[in-house]
């Protein structure tokens, strides 16, 4: 048997396991109008995107937050402001395809990279948003996303939590998007550089641990495969450079496969105003 059919084998077996664990996530939370917190311009596609499809489907408000500008994905072949010009109309055009609409779309515009030097400004916007949108489910990159613009998001969104008074609470979803790429989902030696986890025995551990609300998200796949293609900076090689990165460049392609298996999967806990999340 090929090395890559032992994975899928492995895959198939960890995630079967992880099912017998993962629960429906509450019919109230697919009711509730939501926040989404994505650190980049296609991380909400990836991440959640099925149900923010299914949300606007059954007419749920919902407002997506993207924190950075997305300057640097490419920033050896494109010049940085052009790149944050393209990928924010790439992002309403995503949006539009999930179903939200153009005013319920908001620019931080914090720089791509740099997110965790600018926290504290970034929990001020957060909070700012949580008071303007009381009770509102959260949605925000997964603790343990191992890259440090997603792990700046979600502590932006707790910290912003824990700032508010005392006596209130919401619900947060944490979605994972670079914790796929991880053995056995992906064969992360064709990527080194990608790979920043310490453990990989500690990625099967915080899958069937952590992960346990699943979204029956077959519905909206056409929707997130929609969605996902205009992001044509991350999907499609740009002016002619036949080296320009794309994200089924990831993995040999294996990456993208976690995104649309027909369910989203996320931690989801509760959050007390006044405390910071552990």
């Amino acid at each position: 048997m090929s090395a890559g059919r032992v994975r899928d084998a492995l895959r198939g077996a960890l995630e079967a396991f992880a099912a017998v664990w993962s629960r429906p996530l509450p019919d109230a939370d697919l009711r509730a109008p939501a926040l989404v917190f994505a650190p980049h311009q296609d991380d909400e596609t990836l991440g959640c995107g099925g149900i923010i499809a299914l949300k606007r489907a059954q007419g749920v408000p919902v407002k997506v937050v993207f924190m950075t500008d997305g300057r640097t994905s490419h920033a050896r072949w494109l010049d940085g402001d052009e790149l944050a010009r393209r990928r924010r109309g790439e992002a309403l055009a995503a949006c539009a395809a999930l179903g939200v609409a153009e005013g319920d779309v908001l620019f931080l515009g914090f720089r791509d990279g740099e997110l965790a030097g600018s926290l504290p400004a970034a929990v001020e916007r957060v909070a700012w948003l949580l008071r303007e949108h009381p009770g509102r489910l959260l949605l925000a990159p997964y603790e343990h996303d191992v890259t440090p613009d997603h792990v700046a998001t979600f502590r932006a969104v707790t910290g912003a939590v824990a700032a508010q008074p005392a006596g209130a609470s919401w619900t947060l979803l944490e979605y994972p998007v670079w914790f796929w790429h991880h053995w056995p989902w992906v064969c992360p030696l064709a990527d080194r550089s990608l790979l920043r986890t310490r453990t990989l025995g500690g990625a099967v551990v915080r899958r069937c641990r952590d992960l346990t609300a699943r979204v029956d998200v077959a519905a909206g796949l056409d929707a997130k495969r929609a969605a996902l293609a205009r992001h044509r900076t991350q999907m499609e090689r740009q002016d002619g450079q036949a080296d320009w990165p794309v994200l089924a460049d990831v993995a040999r392609g294996t990456w993208l496969r976690a995104f649309f298996t027909g369910h989203e999967h996320f931690r989801r806990r509760r959050l007390p105003a006044g405390r910071a999340a552990r």
